[in-house]
């Protein structure tokens, strides 16, 4: 037990140190340098930069917590870094320069992201394993969102994904939000049009002072048919107001969707596109 729960510790610390590999290589890049420090919103005169972004990000501060290793797992890290890309997309109009930028880094991150999760998986990445080798606590561990196939069959709660009045665990959210950015426009539009169907409370606009001056505002509070959803428009999706059944279902879905896209053994190349648009959801 002892010498499983090492090697899982060193399995952790090994993704951890490519991740911090990863953030290194993307800040080292000459395009770079805007995301390398926290945005000096004073020295800019950019006063609505902190009603705007309520959580400010930057490279730099990553890998400073990277170094004192404040991060528990990759899936912390990788959050942090997807909010700089986030940060910047918010602020900036869609298809400026610094808009593009950051949605190019983005891209570029979850593809080389994706393989770490390959080389590990995802019970690493998301510090599970760690969680299933320590003592009983009072705390509960990690979850899957999905029942293994192997699992003990004998437990009546193991034939669904999730309780309807349970707490759906912050990794699981992680994952679910970022791999909607993987899905077609079609595929996205499904996932909107059953949380419209079921749950419609979970769908919103951003509020005006968050909404930037370009953004379309739509004529119609819901409007995305499965083959014209074009992400045009501004949609937030509030993970914690989907009921847990129902985010059940659209996890299934969007695992199915996405798997087998950006497979690979890790390395700093970059993989190559299904011809597939990415689409922009906001969460």
């Amino acid at each position: 037990m002892v010498e499983g729960a090492a090697r899982d510790a060193g399995e952790i610390a090994e993704s951890l140190r490519k991740m911090a590999k990863m953030v290194n290589n993307l800040s080292a890049r000459a395009d770079c340098e805007p995301f390398r420090e926290p945005v000096d919103w004073k020295a800019l005169e950019l006063y609505d930069y902190p009603k705007i972004i309520k959580k400010m990000m930057d490279l730099g501060t990553i890998k400073r917590k990277l170094d004192k290793e404040k991060y528990s797992d990759a899936a912390e890290c990788a959050d942090d870094v997807r909010l700089v890309w986030k940060n910047c997309m918010t602020y900036n109009a869609d298809g400026s320069d610094f808009y593009r930028l950051g949605e190019s880094y983005s891209k570029r991150f979850e593809e080389r992201f994706q393989k770490l999760v390959d080389e590990f998986g995802e019970d690493v990445i998301c510090g599970n394993i760690a969680a299933q080798a320590a003592p009983p606590s009072k705390k509960k561990p990690k979850t899957s969102p999905v029942p293994n196939a192997s699992a003990n069959k004998k437990h009546k709660s193991d034939k669904k994904s999730f309780d309807p009045k349970g707490i759906i665990p912050l990794d699981v959210r992680t994952r679910f939000a970022a791999r909607l950015q993987r899905l077609s426009g079609m595929e996205l539009g499904h996932v909107l049009s059953v949380i419209d169907e079921k749950c419609p409370e979970a769908l919103e606009e951003p509020p005006e002072d968050q909404l930037r001056s370009d953004a379309q505002r739509m004529t119609k509070k819901h409007n995305y048919a499965l083959d014209e959803f074009d992400g045009g428009s501004q949609i937030e999706i509030d993970i914690d107001a989907i009921p847990s059944h129902i985010f059940g279902e659209l996890d299934v879905y969007v695992k199915e969707q996405v798997s087998g896209r950006g497979r690979g053994p890790w390395s700093d190349e970059l993989l190559t596109e299904d011809g597939t648009k990415k689409k922009k959801v906001k969460t």
